[in-house]
């Protein structure tokens, strides 16, 4: 069986207008997603375009990064091109969800950066599919290399877990080809859900380029399954900087009472263009107490835009219980 999907990812502003929605009804069995339209007719106060950590270079030496605001070990991961696994293991005494400003993480990479397959992904092959469509979105970044995005639409009416894909890159002229995997950043895709996937080509990459994404394995998620826990995000809130490059969102989540004993605790703030493209995603993770379906818990995230403006966000929970 395939590994379970480990997880994203990337960084951001803030600033101007402000609102709320009302809470979306909560009779939800699993994890609930809220789509938040952005208002266009309040001036925020301008912000600057956040700054790109560039790519390391491979050197014999070790390496090291600084922890800055807004950091979270699983973007720093996938900015390095590493997983989430290796990055906690090389730093065994950072707790990921308490790391400071000024933190030192050694960066596990090798001399020689591993090279991406250059196989491309089969047409026609036969593969477990969570949707018939997979739109791919990708941005190249100031460093040359290029984060892509592959919306998986799941259109069957069982859930889906450990779903990634491979995203191939190719150059116009055919001389650059290269296949990763993408993964997603919550584990569950629930039925009639749709949710980004994502990976990150390192530099040097194309500057002009074409962008393909096939899933290539999933699981059903089986029934009756007590791995995942009712949450529902609640009292929402959005303020963009002027340019709607980055957006704050906050709000809630609310447990159901069966997940009194919840002991992990994400929530996945999904950012669209006004054409429907995926423009940037954050994930904000919380050790949830037990006793927390009485307590709503609060969550602040800041999700930046890797190109086009932000006109929408999605928000979507996920819940597990103490293992």
């Amino acid at each position: 069986m395939k590994r379970f999907v480990l997880l994203l990812i990337t960084a951001a502003l803030l600033g101007g207008c402000v609102f709320s929605i009302s809470p979306a009804p909560t009779s939800v069995p699993r994890p609930t997603n809220t789509a938040l339209p952005l208002p266009s007719d309040t001036p925020a106060p301008a912000t600057a375009t956040p700054t790109l950590t560039p790519s390391p270079t491979p050197t014999g030496t070790p390496v090291y990064y600084q922890v800055d605001a807004d950091d979270d070990m699983f973007g720093i991961s996938l900015r390095y091109g590493i997983s989430l696994d290796a990055l906690m293991t090389a730093n065994p005494t950072v707790i990921p969800y308490a790391m400071g400003v000024g933190t030192l993480l050694l960066i596990p990479i090798t001399q020689t950066a591993p090279a991406p397959s250059s196989t491309p992904a089969q047409a026609g092959q036969e593969i477990p599919q969570p949707g018939a469509s997979l739109q791919t979105d990708c941005y190249r970044d100031k460093t040359g290399g290029v984060l892509c995005f592959a919306l998986a639409v799941n259109d069957t009416e069982k859930d889906k877990e450990n779903v990634s894909a491979k995203v191939t890159l190719t150059s116009e002229d055919g001389e650059y080809t290269r296949t990763q995997t993408a993964i997603l950043p919550l584990n569950l895709l629930k039925a009639g859900q749709s949710l980004p996937l994502i990976t990150y080509f390192q530099a040097p990459t194309p500057e002009k380029f074409s962008a393909s994404a096939v899933i290539d394995f999933s699981l059903p998620v089986p029934e009756n399954d007590t791995r995942y826990l009712s949450a529902q995000p609640t009292e929402l809130e959005v303020s963009c900087s002027r340019e709607k490059l980055s957006c704050a969102v906050s709000g809630r989540v609310l447990l159901s009472p069966e997940s009194a004993q919840a002991g992990t605790l994400w929530v996945l703030v999904v950012a669209y263009s006004q054409d429907g493209r995926v423009a940037g995603i954050r994930r904000w993770d919380a050790q949830a107490p037990a006793g927390s379906a009485a307590v709503p818990l609060d969550f602040s995230a800041l999700v930046y835009s890797a190109g086009p403006e932000i006109e929408r966000v999605e928000v979507f929970a996920e819940a597990r219980p103490i293992q």
